[in-house]
């Protein structure tokens, strides 16, 4: 250890002899001894030396021990500095109480045994640094909170990259402070530097040759003077810490200093901070990241929602082509039916004509019935196109069971001529708006369809009644049923399971239904029955 290294001992004590053998005693022991005589000459030594600790003897010229001790610990640059008081004379329990009262840290009367008082001052030089130590670190505790605190505090960037080296200068000693950003291919992102005087900035730390050689240097720390040589000439001392989050590198932290030689404190609380730095660069970066991909979201959505709004249309106006072509070849094909006999009588009855042959009674009666036929086409077709959805006009406030027995009065005669009885079950219900041609329409068809189920013989049950918010009709009849293959079929245009049935009934019903806002489903046993159950909402006033 050099001798600038070595604990230093402040003696003061007017006895020249006792100053001499404590020299001895404690320079033989590994000490630096600086010896005074007096009171004020102990003041000012103490304070321009700043000694690991002060032997005071009490007895002394000018200024006695207690009003020595008093100005030490009076003074900020001497207060923590410790302090064993030695006499000869002051022994009273009163006097060593006023003493320690005083701030001193020890009590030794002469004569003493010289290996009691080293232990003494050695011991008492070890608490103090250990308080010294411990005072340091809640220090830098405190430092690193305050750090921790005002650094999650910027997400930007580049404030960031400004303040960490702020605060370095503001908590350690140095010149200037400089941060380097890396990216992940390690090239450097971003860079900062600052002086405790604008003066003092040195234009080499952005040199090339300075950069390389610090991003060379990520991953270690670096101190000097050391092993190392410095990174930049000119300066006593410097350090520099990388910056790390997990395996990642995100760059380097440096501090240099003209008049400061850094130890391990300096480098242990330059470390502390970049680890600060390095969580709060990382989470800027997120930060930064989250930030543009919220600034592009809504652009990508809006764009993604065009796409699908297109896609929609798309899928929409395919829907609409598949279905006019479907209906198209349906028609075509329901009209070309009745055509061909029409087409094929004409023809034999021209050949007649051109014979001079009489014309067949029958032929014509083919040719009418088959018009007929597209005339009922043609006519249930507009019906279903211009009248599905009633007009303003067309809408007036109905009671269903009295239209339902209007229609059971229309066809009473016709189902007694078939021997079927209709079995009525109308329970009062509230009046809903709606078209009374149209659902007329609708029950009509129902009514038809049973009759042409049930052949001759058996029983319709038509009944209506208040289901919480809807209005239920429903038609069972006691027929031959519906195959189950053919379920799914029955409210598809020009579908009949009649011989000479157009398809369109159940096409057209299910239409009015829907512009009603109601529903129409079907339940079907072959062999047992047919059921129609409707639903009429009694809020149907929506639809005036």
């Amino acid at each position: 250890m050099s001798e600038q290294n070595l604990p230093l001992l402040l003696v003061a004590d007017d006895e020249i002899h006792t100053t001499i053998m404590l020299e001895r005693i404690f320079e033989r022991e590994g000490f630096r001894v600086q010896s005074v005589n007096d009171g004020l000459t102990a003041l000012e030594a103490a304070q321009r030396h700043s000694p690991d600790l002060i032997l005071l003897d009490i007895q002394m010229p000018g200024m006695n021990g207690f009003d020595v001790l008093r100005a030490l610990r009076d003074n900020s640059r001497t207060s923590s500095i410790p302090t064993i008081l030695i006499t000869a004379k002051a022994r009273q329990p009163a006097d060593v109480a006023h003493g320690l009262n005083l701030g001193a840290d020890d009590y030794v009367h002469k004569p003493f045994d010289p290996r009691e008082l080293v232990a003494r001052v050695q011991s008492k030089i070890r608490a103090h640094q250990l308080e010294d130590a411990l005072q340091r670190r809640t220090q830098e505790l405190e430092a690193l909170l305050r750090v921790g605190e005002q650094l999650n505090q910027h997400l930007e960037v580049e404030d960031l990259l400004s303040l960490v080296t702020y605060l370095v200068l503001d908590l350690l000693p140095g010149s200037v402070a400089a941060i380097y950003q890396v990216d992940e291919a390690g090239m450097l992102a971003g860079f900062h530097a600052q002086a405790k005087y604008e003066a003092l900035i040195d234009e080499r730390l952005g040199d090339t040759s300075v950069v390389e050689r610090i991003l060379q240097k990520l991953g270690d720390s670096l101190m000097w003077p050391g092993d190392e040589p410095p990174v930049i000439e000119n300066y006593l001392s410097g350090i520099i810490v990388p910056l790390q989050h997990g395996v990642n590198v995100l760059g380097a932290l440096m501090l240099l200093s003209t008049e400061t030689i850094y130890d391990e404190n300096h480098l242990r609380l330059l470390r502390e901070i970049g680890r600060q730095t390095s969580l709060s660069l990382r989470n800027a970066q997120l930060y930064k990241i989250q930030a543009n991909y919220a600034l592009h979201l809504e652009d990508m959505v809006a764009a993604r929602t065009a796409e699908l709004k297109s896609a929609q249309q798309l899928l929409v106006r395919a829907e609409k082509l598949a279905a006019i072509g479907h209906l198209a070849a349906s028609i075509a094909h329901e009209i070309n039916n009745p055509l061909q006999p029409i087409l094929i009588n004409l023809e034999d009855m021209m050949e007649d004509i051109q014979n001079n042959a009489p014309i067949d009674v029958r032929a014509l009666q083919t040719i009418q019935e088959s018009v007929e036929r597209i005339r009922r086409i043609v006519s249930q077709l507009l019906e279903y196109t211009g009248k599905r959805n009633a007009t303003t006009s067309e809408l007036e406030l109905l009671d269903i069971g009295r239209v339902l027995e209007g229609i059971i009065r229309l066809n009473r005669k016709l189902f007694e001529k078939e021997g079927i009885t209709i079995v009525p079950q109308l329970s009062p219900v509230p009046a809903i708006y709606g078209s009374k041609d149209q659902l007329e329409q609708v029950f009509m068809n129902m009514m038809i369809n049973a009759q042409a189920a049930m052949g001759r013989g058996g029983k319709l049950h038509v009944r209506v009644w208040l289901d919480q918010n809807d209005i239920v009709i429903e038609f069972a009849d006691d027929g031959h049923g519906i195959a189950p293959d053919q379920m799914d079929r029955i409210f598809d245009p020009f579908f009949s399971t009649k011989p000479t049935g157009t398809g369109l009934g159940l096409f057209v019903s299910y239409g009015i239904i829907q512009g009603h806002h109601g529903t129409i489903q079907v339940k079907s046993e072959v062999g047992v029955g047919t059921t129609f159950t409707i639903r009429l909402p009694v809020q149907s006033e929506s639809l005036q």
